[in-house]
């Protein structure tokens, strides 16, 4: 069963225009991949590694933030979650238009069918009001889904503040 969803969100990854390197991702990629929880951010970041053309994923790893946000996955026993984007290309900093969301939302609909989470934590409290709630969520009203939001790892929330967000949802939907 593991094998055959990985291998179903492989081979949608693999027609993910632009490219792969901006599909969803197992976080950490060291551990095991579980298929419970599904973190979902609004749109990839504009940060890329500077000199790593090999890198399987350009957008979860580059930034300090983005390690943090591992650490925390780590610490609070959701490490090898699948993290991915409501929409799949990279642009502007800021909000994605409805048609943005619109075009890409049978993809994202797609991993969720594939992995079948329990439970979706969405990445950004503007990205759970304004993108997430209004477009996605009434797509999976029968699917008895626990969902919840933490701040994004990359806004200017103090760290400290990130983490009891973070804790109290994990504690809430997950253990």
């Amino acid at each position: 069963m593991t094998d055959n969803k990985l291998n179903e969100l492989e081979s949608l990854n693999k027609t993910l225009r632009p490219p792969r390197e901006l599909g969803g991702v197992f976080l950490p990629s060291v551990y095991e991949k579980r298929f419970d929880v599904v973190f979902v951010a609004e749109m990839p970041s504009m940060n890329e590694p500077a000199n790593d053309e090999s890198a399987d994923n350009f957008n979860f790893g580059v930034t300090a933030r983005d390690k943090f946000f591992q650490e925390m996955m780590v610490k609070y026993n959701v490490a090898g979650s699948y993290v991915t984007d409501i929409v799949k290309e990279r642009s502007v900093p800021g909000q994605p238009t409805a048609a943005e969301i619109q075009k890409w939302l049978p993809f994202l609909l797609k991993e969720i069918a594939i992995i079948q989470p329990k439970t979706i934590i969405v990445l950004g409290r503007r990205t759970y009001v304004a993108s997430f709630k209004p477009f996605v969520e009434p797509e999976l009203a029968d699917k008895n889904i626990k969902i919840d939001w933490v701040f994004h790892y990359s806004n200017q929330v103090p760290r400290n503040k990130f983490e009891r967000r973070f804790a109290k949802v994990i504690g809430k939907l997950v253990l």
